[in-house]
């Protein structure tokens, strides 16, 4: 029996777990080796380990992490969890654990653009976060993916880093006349034809080609991605969720089941850095440690 088991091995996850060692928990990370950020080639904003590799800060925090000879850690992928009264049975592929409290730490499912080719630029020179990687594009010609949600904002933000944008809507009708009368006065250009391929070499963005015909010179893109949190594994314990789809959780980070928690992005549902991650699944960790604590004092 574990007091705590924890899903996912990034950073949320580990920080979490970290925490869990030094607050003398008993903790298994169960981690399936897939982390969404493994096409990015570095890691920035995060302070002591700017520009450091996903691969290698992951490998620095299991080192961290797994001091503690209260914490371990198993490359295995969740299939189901259930509740045996107050306590959860976690069904892996090649086990079975129980525990006394479960932390969702697993981040968030990703779909990309369907773009042709847009693998081979994603994390070289596409990305969906100015805060993580605009610096990298600072001052080139850069495609900006706007929805209906973002584009204003999304516009006034990558402007920080470069004066040379082209808004894409992908095909949608989102720029009314206000908004073309403020991209002609920045001197941004726009196409509201749907990006068909994705050109370049090595990983770096040249051109992109619309399905009208067009094209545009480019040297990066930022795009819009479709995140969600729907894993098959809380289909049996079935937790509430927001209307948008992300799963409900009170300020702490616990959901509608009692006893299971989320951290990082799980808990958001939108893409964080690692210090934004790191942090939330810390936070996380004492206030499921003070819950433990309670019920044994």
């Amino acid at each position: 029996m574990y007091d705590v088991i924890v899903i996912g091995g990034g950073p949320a996850g580990l920080s979490a777990a970290l925490n869990f060692g030094r607050g003398l928990k008993e903790t298994l990370v169960i981690d399936a080796g897939e982390p969404r950020n493994k096409v990015a080639e570095v890691s920035n904003g995060f302070l002591t380990q700017d520009d450091i590799s996903p691969y290698e800060f992951r490998e620095k925090a299991r080192k961290d992490v797994l001091k503690y000879d209260n914490v371990s850690l198993t490359n295995d992928r969740v299939t189901d969890i259930n509740k045996d009264g107050e306590d959860f049975i976690i069904s892996t592929e090649l086990d079975e654990f129980k525990s006394r409290q479960v932390l969702l730490a697993t981040g968030l499912k990703e779909e990309t653009p369907d773009i042709e080719n847009f693998d081979e630029f994603y994390g070289t020179s596409a990305f969906y976060c100015p805060w993580c990687d605009g610096y990298e594009l600072k001052g080139k010609r850069i495609a900006v993916m706007a929805d209906e949600d973002s584009t204003s904002n999304l516009v006034m933000l990558i402007a920080n880093w470069s004066d040379d944008l082209i808004i894409c809507t992908d095909g949608k009708s989102l720029l009314n006349d206000e908004d073309k009368a403020m991209l002609k006065n920045k001197g941004f250009d726009y196409n509201e034809s749907p990006v068909s391929k994705m050109v370049g070499s090595d990983g770096m963005l040249e051109k992109l080609e619309f399905e009208d015909g067009t094209s545009e010179v480019v040297e990066g893109m930022f795009a819009k991605m479709n995140w969600e949190t729907d894993f098959e594994f809380l289909e049996t314990l079935g937790p509430d969720r927001e209307d948008d789809g992300g799963l409900r959780t009170n300020p702490v980070g616990e959901t509608s089941v009692k006893g299971l928690f989320t951290a990082g992005e799980t808990k958001t549902g939108v893409s964080s850095q690692l210090i934004n991650a790191a942090a939330s699944g810390a936070d996380v960790a004492k206030s499921m440690m003070i819950g433990l604590m309670k019920e044994e004092f």
